[in-house]
């Protein structure tokens, strides 16, 4: 049945058609479209099955806050906020907190946050909420300890904090010392011919190329932007993701650069800082993920860094310089694709405020991922080849 025909009829419905209404009602809110989308969310919640009754009232409440309703849908809320299902309670009381916040009325909105946290299905929530946690007890006069407690729980545990670190004193280290002694450099360095196939005998230059630089300046410049994409993605990913996105966007970089300037080179880890800022770039624009104004001022910043750091490569390559747009294209184009196909699993997006965790699990990440490292293996094994297709181009 047609969802117009769902809206005309009255009585029980399916659970399959219930579920078609609700991601009906979602793409109308995602339209802009609060009349329509409540129509179906009020639709759906009369299915008999609880469990998207629950849904679809945090989803109709989500309509009617648009409508300028906000009473109507924080009784709505209460009402989910009791269910029986984890994940409906925890959504249900989120978003009653945040209206509650909207009112003026932080203690209640601290109250119901303390809830949620209890109810988070995931740790990405569980960090989200207790974020908000700590910056409500900061504003209702409460206990600086408990404040820095909840802020702690938000930033995850000490592997997150560490692993950025870690990169940038890895980097830093062999890099620094490859350039005090310049017989380092060679070993690690992307050398791509060489009388021939030289790569293919020795591939773990597709990643040692990021631990060494050509200038100290060189060096100072991409720990700077590392530092910089590092805690974006690490913030609205985790640091897993982060170290394994950062190795394959370095090997992605590498790959391109070897295809496309094959005689030249390769040093330094621009490539890998390129993907980390696609990661970061590709989730604002598909997936516009709700987090602190801090990480959403340098989020909206992304695009023009690395719009001016594509064209500064490309003035100075006019003039002689050597930057590898080459990696910094293969790098991005990685990043791009992960973080438009994953969605971010350290914060929330507009959708996922009121229709709980991520549509997409982690099955289809993994897909991802190992369709990556597949078609890695593919380009890798037939490198030399391509790069000699590339030669004959005009270009």
């Amino acid at each position: 049945m047609e969802i117009d025909e769902l809206l005309r009829t009255s009585g029980p419905i399916s659970h399959d058609d219930a579920g078609r209404l609700i991601d009906s009602g979602a793409d109308a809110l995602d339209a802009g479209d609060a009349e329509v989308a409540l129509e179906c969310f009020w639709r759906a919640a009369g299915s008999g099955d609880l469990n998207l009754a629950g849904r679809a009232s945090i989803g109709a409440a989500e309509a009617l806050v648009r409508l300028g309703r906000d009473d109507e849908a924080r009784e709505l809320l209460q009402g989910a906020s009791q269910s029986g299902e984890q994940e409906v309670r925890f959504v249900a009381r989120r978003r009653l907190a945040a209206l509650h916040v909207t009112a003026g009325r932080l203690h209640d909105a601290l109250a119901e946050y303390q809830r949620a946290e209890r109810d988070a299905p995931s740790e990405r929530a569980r960090a989200e909420v207790a974020s908000r946690i700590g910056w409500l007890i900061k504003e209702t006069g409460g206990s600086s300890v408990r404040a820095r407690l909840a802020f702690a729980r938000s930033r995850g545990g000490v592997t997150d904090r560490m692993v950025p670190l870690a990169m940038l004193l890895v980097t830093g280290v062999v890099s620094a010392a490859a350039l005090a002694l310049p017989r380092l450099l060679e070993p690690l360095a992307l050398i791509k011919v060489a009388n021939g196939d030289f790569l293919s005998s020795e591939p773990w230059r597709l990643l040692t190329v990021a631990l060494v630089h050509g200038s100290p300046l060189h060096l100072l410049f991409n720990l700077f932007a590392m530092d910089l994409g590092a805690r974006l993605v690490q913030r609205l990913y985790g640091a897993q993701r982060l170290l394994l996105w950062y190795l394959l966007g370095v090997i992605g970089a590498s790959l391109a650069s070897a295809i496309w300037t094959p005689l030249i080179p390769s040093v330094g880890a621009s490539g890998g800082v390129f993907a980390l800022f696609g990661v970061a770039l590709g989730a604002e624009w598909a997936h516009r993920p709700l987090v602190e104004r801090g990480v959403r001022a340098a989020l909206a910043q992304i695009g023009g860094l690395i719009a001016i750091n594509l064209l500064f490569g490309l003035g100075l390559n006019v003039a002689g310089g050597g930057i590898d747009n080459a990696a910094h294209l293969g790098g991005l184009a990685l990043g791009l694709l992960l973080g438009v196909f994953v969605p971010p699993t350290r914060a929330e997006s507009m959708r996922s405020r009121w229709a709980g965790v991520s549509s997409r699990g982690l099955g289809g990440e993994r897909l991802y991922t190992l369709i990556v490292v597949f078609a890695f293996l593919v380009i890798f094994l037939n490198w030399y080849s391509l790069a000699l297709v590339r030669t004959t181009l005009p270009f």
